[in-house]
């Protein structure tokens, strides 16, 4: 079994090798949380940065873990909740309770959290407009600064692959993914992207660059980047990534004609689109003909009916 201190010092490391700064830090990519004070101690070593995220498992959080993770300069937590109805959360095979999901919340602005944001599962088993609405109320009631929801993509090898139970319809996922846009919008949490709603002021500035095709670096094992023209990632590995080797492998120069392709099906995720200049001409033609898109002064954006058929636009430009 890997020590959790050996990984955090590759980490460390790993970045080291980087002579820059950062602005936004995001430690995601599972449970993070679960390493506990192993976790604060590799915060407080990181860099400083003026939005600095930590992925926490609502099951895995304490009212010490919080505080050491607020003063090492975490600033902003993204709780897993998923559901607050226990039978979605069972369904799931979460570890914690709609109600430990709420003391979670609780802890963190204890704890000084004042930028949190709830990740909600939408089209799980046995969910039914009824009970994402109780999610729903819940959600208004401890009042996040940003809300992401994202639909159950059932994954080959998976358990739920293997043995995959009872999932709502495309139809009824549709109409609980507006019944959550809808519901945010009304209490002031506005859709920024596809999945992501926000106060104003609080959209996610390390997620936003992704969407905007901006460099970053990945750390640890498995870990992206997209930095200095190449995108590349690390062996999964672990033992591997802490013998120092596999880092930047599968390494591939991004062209000018893939930024221009990436600005397209990255940046129309962004409700507010894209800056259009003309680009693929016979493409955003059909596209705004079929309803999908429509330009917004000199922006290209999704219709509502091209948010339900993202991905038929997205695929003119990959």
């Amino acid at each position: 079994m890997t020590n959790k201190k050996e990984y955090c010092s590759a980490l460390l490391a790993e970045l080291r090798e980087y002579d820059e700064s950062f602005d936004t830090v995001f430690i995601g990519g599972g449970t993070p949380t679960a390493i506990g004070e192993d976790l604060v101690s590799l915060c407080r070593a990181l860099p400083k940065a003026a939005e600095f995220t930590v992925e926490a498992n609502p099951g895995t959080l304490t009212h010490g873990l919080l505080r050491g993770l607020r003063e090492a300069g975490v600033n902003r937590l993204s709780l897993g909740v998923q559901s607050f109805n226990d039978n979605e959360l069972k369904a799931l095979g979460r570890i914690h309770t709609a109600a430990e999901a709420e003391q979670a919340f609780i802890m963190a602005r204890e704890a000084g959290f004042n930028n949190i944001s709830i990740d909600l599962m939408l089209a799980t088993p046995g969910q039914t407009a009824e009970s994402l609405g109780r999610s729903l109320k819940k959600i208004a009631e401890l009042s996040p600064e940003h809300v992401s929801a994202y639909s159950l993509i059932v994954e080959e090898g998976t358990p739920f692959y293997e043995n995959t139970p009872p999932l709502p319809s495309e139809d009824e996922e549709r109409e609980l993914y507006w019944q959550a846009v809808e519901f945010l919008d009304n209490i002031g949490i506005k859709q920024y992207e596809i999945s992501n709603f926000a106060r104003p002021g609080r959209e996610s500035r390390h997620n936003l660059k992704y969407w905007s095709g901006e460099p970053y670096v990945g750390i640890g094992a498995a870990a992206a980047s997209y930095h200095g023209g190449y995108r590349y990632r690390n062996a999964a590995d672990i033992n591997i990534y802490l013998r120092g080797e596999g880092r930047g492998i599968d390494r591939e120069a991004v062209s000018p004609s893939d930024r221009l392709h990436e600005k397209f099906w990255l940046g129309l995720r962004r409700t507010a689109g894209v800056e259009y200049n003309g680009e693929f001409p016979e493409a955003v033609d059909r596209l705004i003909k079929s309803g999908l898109l429509e330009m917004s002064g000199s922006m290209l954006r999704l219709t509502r009916k091209g948010l339900d058929l993202a991905n038929v636009v997205f695929s003119e430009f990959v």
